[in-house]
């Protein structure tokens, strides 16, 4: 195993076995049948997933054979980083579940091509297993029973649970784990009166928070894009800098006012509908005002849209119509009909601010990025970008105002190429704001 790290993109593979559903244990790092590892990651999906391409010179697939039904342990780390959170490690009890034989091929005369498909195993026994219980517990303690209880998913992997307020009283009606967790998530407030839960699962294990909480991070690093990464004369610094290099990126779709203005990011009402005491009380929520009153990925946040008025003399806010959303409630005292205690103020304008997070999120500032590997990142993470201004006449501005600063990584794919041993990073990061705001014809008369 290498400890120095000799060029970007370098890693070791430590581990790479397969358990059949019959005990053989087949080291598939021995003899060079691993052509390529994928490994994804995404603030979306409740499980980790990939896939592992397999020259074949041994007829493994029927000899053993392979049905489906496989653990596989999996270590792969990049030199230099020690610590055991800077490796992508599914072993001692975290095997990943191979659950599919993808594309099959003839490669050469008497070798074949194959591809090993495989997820967390708690995504193989949500699907064989239902919740049918009552609860009277906060939703946060909720989920960690289901994750941890022998009779569900049972995980022993470590669990990131933002606590939520609220003790609730919850029949749930013999559904899947997973299904009911995203249920609980789109009910959930945290203790900060944040109602925008995500639950995903990245290398270091299950997590169950807000996206404000995901923002509070520091950078975990700064990439940057070709011209301005930095330079040094010490061959061994400069391969660690060369790790921040951005190689390739490319700005999404974003913006999509359509879109916006459809879903209510910009502006909506919000009726709660009071059933016990027949009446109700309406909201309206309005981009602009709320901005400061949501944590931001970035200290230095400006909206990503212009606050100036069309020709009805309104802002993009000022039109709560766009959208409504009706929550029905039933309470008696400080208690509804899903008992839920101390119910924080929020709660009654959970569908006007969860909705606008949650398409913010979506058609924010999107980049992709191409950059090489490093088994440290996490999808979940926040990371600074420097990207270059495009252009000269830009009152010497090295770094686009707009598209650097901090960004969330949204989704993550790791690909390990065995030929050429390297590894490279394919994201997807978004920012809901800018660094400067939105430039005015007397701003712009500055250049």
């Amino acid at each position: 195993m290498k400890t120095e790290l000799q060029y970007a993109g370098e890693y070791n593979l430590l581990e790479c076995k397969l358990t059949t559903s019959g005990g053989v244990v087949v080291d598939l790092a021995k003899g060079n049948q691993i052509l390529e590892i994928n490994f994804e990651e995404d603030i979306y999906s409740n499980s980790v997933s990939g896939n592992i391409v397999i020259g074949d010179t041994h007829n493994l697939i029927t000899e053993m054979p392979i049905i489906g039904q496989e653990l596989l342990s999996l270590k792969l780390q990049t030199p230099n980083f020690t610590e055991e959170k800077s490796s992508l490690n599914f072993t001692g009890g975290k095997e990943l579940y191979v659950y599919m034989i993808g594309v099959r091929a003839e490669l050469s005369q008497g070798a074949q091509i194959y591809e090993l498909r495989f997820s967390s195993q708690e995504l193989m026994m949500n699907n064989r297993v239902k919740v049918s219980k009552s609860y009277t517990k906060t939703l946060s303690d909720i989920v960690e029973d289901v994750m941890t209880s022998e009779k569900y998913l049972r995980t022993s992997k470590d669990l990131f649970i933002e606590p939520t307020v609220g003790v609730r009283k919850l029949v749930v009606p013999n559904i899947h784990p997973f299904s009911l967790i995203k249920n609980i998530v789109k009910e959930s407030v945290s203790s900060s009166n944040s109602p925008h839960y995500l639950f995903y699962e990245d290398s270091d294990g299950f997590h169950f928070k807000t996206v404000q909480e995901l923002y509070k991070q520091p950078a975990v690093g700064i990439f940057h894009y070709s011209e301005n990464l930095p330079k040094t004369n010490k061959e061994k610094e400069q391969v660690v800098v060369d790790l921040t290099k951005i190689l390739k990126y490319e700005l999404q779709g974003t913006n999509d006012m359509l879109m916006n203005t459809m879903s209510g990011m910009l502006g909506s009402t919000s009726i709660s509908h009071d059933v016990y005491n027949k009446n109700y009380v309406k909201k309206t929520y309005d981009y602009f005002k709320e901005f400061d009153n949501n944590t931001r990925v970035s200290n230095s946040s400006n909206p990503k849209y212009s606050e100036s008025t069309d020709l009805n003399g309104k802002t993009l806010g000022n039109y709560p119509d766009s959208r409504t959303y009706v929550h029905p409630i039933s309470t008696k005292g400080t208690i509804d009909a899903n008992h839920m205690k101390h119910t924080p103020s929020k709660l009654k304008d959970y569908h006007s601010e969860y909705h606008s997070r949650t398409v913010e999120l979506n058609t924010g500032i999107v980049l992709t990025l191409q950059i090489p590997g490093n088994t440290a990142l996490r999808v979940g993470n926040v990371i600074e970008l420097d990207i270059p201004v495009i252009g000269v006449d830009h009152n010497d501005e090295r770094v686009d105002r707009f598209f650097s600063g901090n960004f969330l990584i949204k989704s993550l794919r790791h690909q390990f190429m065995e030929s050429t041993r390297t590894h490279m990073i394919y994201m997807a990061a978004v920012k809901d704001s800018v660094e400067s705001s939105i430039p005015t014809a007397e701003s712009l008369a500055l250049y």
